[in-house]
């Protein structure tokens, strides 16, 4: 029965009235005069029954927007220039509209991408970049996101912090550094070698607590609480640096900041 109904929607008889019952076509081009039951409150946004039918079986689809950065994650103070990679794709119809980052874009109809360079005014925080696109009719959105992060370091130091032997800003540079926003971290197999273990991240972190092999340890000291420190890219800002008490000769199975 539906390839029948299928038959007759699209392949109707030229001149078919439809509509009275006196013809075998199907006219598709007939006014929609009244309220069909079952949708009754439905916009179809058209006034022929073919064209109503389009719509409801295959609707618009909106035209759809990429947008990408390039290094997403930076260390806090690092050079601020960025590139925009854009990219859009025609579906149902021509695209009339292109805006990447607050700029217009001429549209060629189809599909379409490049990409856009710029400045930021600062190396800190997260800045967000959003696109979009459209037919005229329906529009497609797209964002993204450079992140600016602090650096968090560890690692193992001869040294254990005190006046005789300071953690120097050197000292935490040579040290292992990851881009993070919190210190929660879990190592395996790590220090040894008769040193002791160090850590090292901004005093907006807080304090954390150290697990060594599942016990809870409280043998750290905070040899350098709020202090000014100036990563590689020169930006200062307030360190909190944790030296281990004791030294430990073998690899830890498993030490925890949480």
């Amino acid at each position: 029965m539906s390839n029948l109904i299928r038959s007759r929607i699209w392949k109707g008889k030229p001149g078919g009235s439809g509509g009275s019952g006196s013809g075998s076509g199907f006219n598709g081009q007939r006014n929609i005069t009244r309220q069909t039951p079952g949708i009754v409150g439905y916009d179809p946004n058209t006034t022929t029954v073919v064209a109503f039918l389009e719509n409801v079986f295959y609707p618009p689809v909106a035209p759809i927007a990429a947008i990408s950065i390039n290094n997403p994650i930076r260390e806090i103070g690092a050079p601020n220039d960025f590139t925009l990679s854009w990219e859009v794709t025609e579906q149902s119809n021509a695209i009339t509209g292109i805006s990447v980052d607050g700029t217009p874009v001429s549209p060629t109809g189809g599909n379409q991408s490049g990409t856009m360079g710029g400045d930021l005014s600062d190396s800190i925080g997260v800045h967000t970049f959003d696109m979009s696109v459209t037919d005229g009719t329906l529009t497609g959105e797209a964002s993204c996101t450079l992140q600016f992060l602090p650096g968090f370091y560890y690692g193992t130091t001869d040294k254990d912090g005190s006046g005789s032997a300071p953690i120097l800003d050197s000292d935490i540079l040579a040290l292992t550094e990851e881009l993070r926003n919190d210190y929660r971290k879990t190592f395996s197999t790590f220090g040894g070698g008769g040193k002791h273990l160090i850590f090292a991240f901004p005093s907006t972190f807080g304090t954390p607590r150290f697990t060594i092999n599942g016990l809870v340890n409280t043998a750290f000291t905070l040899v350098r609480d709020t202090t000014d420190f100036s990563n590689y890219w020169e930006f200062t800002q307030p360190y909190d640096v944790w030296v281990s008490n004791e030294v430990y000769n073998s690899p830890l199975d498993s030490v925890i900041l949480s």
